[in-house]
């Protein structure tokens, strides 16, 4: 800044101050660093952590937080969503049928009618001119149908990460000393009337598959603590 006899006079070539730009995310083309570590946590994906229009459509579908990536949240909800329907809502036959196919060989999606049930519900990947793939999401409804017995399992958790909306817990049906990675609004909610850090102070219990090939695939449904009277089924106060 200079004076001179008519008053202050403001230099316009001084520091200019902008706001630093996140760095790009160094797996995707599609978002930045910052962004893609809150969608990987969260079933809303990257695309539910923008307002703008332009960026929803730009990070819509990001790999780093998709449902169809193993280990994002997004996928984990999905895995315990196609457990819990094929447990308690399963498909009607025939749609089971073309399951089945598809997970036993190829099958020519052109000439199966049925098939977009399967697609819509994310059971199934397909494209026209392409073979149908089942997703984990199928391969999970159908070993929770036809594959070995869910049993009831002891749940005891290990650690807590609230950032990436997680636990640790040992399933002893499962595995004596791997811990499994399950999301926290499974255990902490309003049915088992626990927080978040409650959890490594209580005992649970859940139906699992103790057959699953590895600590990602097993899943958790009917959470339950012990510690919470359930109000018998009934057609409610007349």
């Amino acid at each position: 800044m200079s004076y001179d006899d008519e008053g202050p006079f403001h230099e316009p070539f001084g520091p200019e101050y902008v706001r630093p730009v996140n760095a790009d995310c160094p797996n995707c083309a599609c978002c930045t660093a910052a962004l893609c570590a809150k969608g990987q946590n969260s079933i809303s994906e990257c695309a539910g952590h923008v307002s703008d229009p332009v960026l929803t459509e730009q990070v819509t579908g990001c790999p780093c937080s998709a449902e169809s990536t193993q280990g994002t949240l997004s996928w984990r909800a999905g895995m315990v969503r196609a457990v819990t329907f094929a447990t308690e809502k399963p498909l009607r036959e025939e749609l089971e049928r073309l399951l089945r196919r598809i997970a036993d060989g190829p099958v020519n999606g052109s000439a199966e009618p049925l098939l977009p049930k399967v697609v819509v519900r994310r059971y199934v990947k397909w494209a026209p001119g392409r073979t149908p793939e089942l997703t984990d999401f199928g391969r999970a409804y159908l070993d929770a149908r036809h594959g070995g017995p869910r049993v009831e399992s002891l749940v005891s958790v290990q650690s807590v990460d609230v950032a990436a909306r997680t636990a640790r817990a040992l399933i002893p049906a499962f595995s004596a000393d791997q811990p499994v990675t399950v999301p926290i609004d499974l255990l902490a909610n309003s049915r088992t009337e626990l927080a978040p850090d409650a959890l490594t102070s209580v005992t649970l219990y859940a139906e699992v598959n103790p057959t699953a090939r590895d600590a990602e695939h097993v899943v958790l449904t009917k959470v339950r603590n012990p510690a919470v009277t359930v109000p018998p089924q009934g057609d409610g106060v007349r």
